[in-house]
């Protein structure tokens, strides 16, 4: 069989859906059977085991952490130019997922989307639940989309955690005193053994980076890749 019919859409329930979210579903297999999907289900059966638990228990408040090696591996190897519909997935789990899941789906949003792609963050920057609006308040601080987080704090003037996010310094201290502290780090004593035309001012003086262990190629690839795309997200 040369084409397969396409699955429809589930009917959403947690937002209306964008004009380009049926386009993962031109897969020759169901979206359902994507590593990232059933990860978010045994998620979401974690939580609602959770939720059963006496509130005394501690595990109510660590049933996350088993889980933490697999959302890490998934946010380093996710690369926006050549990704495997990682972003699509989280999207279509979005539309019918328990409203308990929602505020890790923003959060995996957040950390998928770039500068200009903010996908879904900007319809949840309004959602009833305090905690979903922070995710994506820190979510788009990150991106400098700073016409909505000004949004959002003129929405939210109560809620001193988006304040914060809309209005605090990007950096704690003027360039020049930055300097003065990065001077106080540095040996210039060696400048003079410099034989190259570059002649360089400064040498560190902390050299404890002299006896870590090389990186493997993977990691190496994963950075350039990490850095490649915040080139690219930073162009416009």
């Amino acid at each position: 069989m040369l084409f397969r019919k396409r699955r429809a859409l589930t009917e959403p329930r947690n937002y209306t859906p964008s004009a380009a979210l049926p386009k993962c579903w031109h897969w020759s297999r169901d979206i359902r059977k994507s590593s990232v999907y059933k990860l978010l289900q045994r998620i979401e059966a974690a939580s609602i085991q959770a939720q059963e638990k006496d509130a005394a228990d501690t595990g109510k408040r660590t049933w996350l952490l088993p889980f933490r090696r697999e959302l890490r591996r998934l946010l380093a190897g996710f690369d926006s130019r050549y990704d495997k519909a990682e972003i699509d997935v989280v999207r279509c789990y979005l539309l019918t997922c328990p409203q308990t899941m929602i505020a890790i789906c923003v959060w995996l949003l957040g950390e998928f989307s770039d500068r200009r792609h903010l996908h879904e963050l900007k319809t949840f920057r309004h959602d009833p639940s305090p905690q979903i609006r922070r995710h994506v308040a820190k979510a788009l601080r990150r991106l400098e989309a700073w016409s909505y987080l000004r949004d959002m704090a003129a929405a939210n003037r109560d809620d001193a955690r988006i304040q914060w996010f809309a209005t605090a310094p990007t950096t704690h201290a003027p360039f020049a005193r930055r300097l003065e502290n990065y001077k106080r780090c540095v040996d210039d004593s060696h400048a003079g053994e410099v034989a190259t035309p570059s002649r360089m001012p400064f040498w560190a003086g902390v050299r404890s980076w002299e006896r870590t262990p090389p990186k493997s190629v993977d990691f190496i690839r994963r950075m350039l890749r990490r850095i490649q795309r915040c080139v690219r997200s930073g162009a416009n």
